[in-house]
């Protein structure tokens, strides 16, 4: 069921990044906006078929739905990096460049 749940989220998120609502998705792909809207709060288990179809419209694989999919942007990836080396002290930073930059 976690499963479930976590499969609505994920095309959600990847919905919204597409900058796509969900009344567009439900059009696009044909379903009903309450099928679009129970999918994404983890209610009712999508088919492959309609997976597909989601997939399709949001420009990404079937997988990214799923753990273990990558559904982050290059932007957001840059982004949560950026963040993460910003909070870093001096010496990580040393580190971080000596390790990742300096091969």
């Amino acid at each position: 069921m976690e499963e479930l749940k976590s499969v609505g989220l994920r095309i959600r998120d990847i919905r919204k990044r597409c900058k796509i609502s969900q009344e567009r998705l439900a059009e696009l792909t044909g379903l009903n906006h309450r099928t679009v809207l129970r999918i994404e709060n983890g209610h009712t288990l999508p088919t492959l078929e309609t997976l597909a179809k989601i997939a399709k419209i949001l420009e990404c694989n079937i997988a990214d739905f799923f753990a273990g999919g990558n559904s982050k942007s290059r932007d957001e990836i840059i982004k949560e990096i950026h963040k993460k080396i910003h909070n870093f002290t001096d010496d990580e930073l040393k580190k971080f460049y000596i390790n990742f930059c300096m091969f």
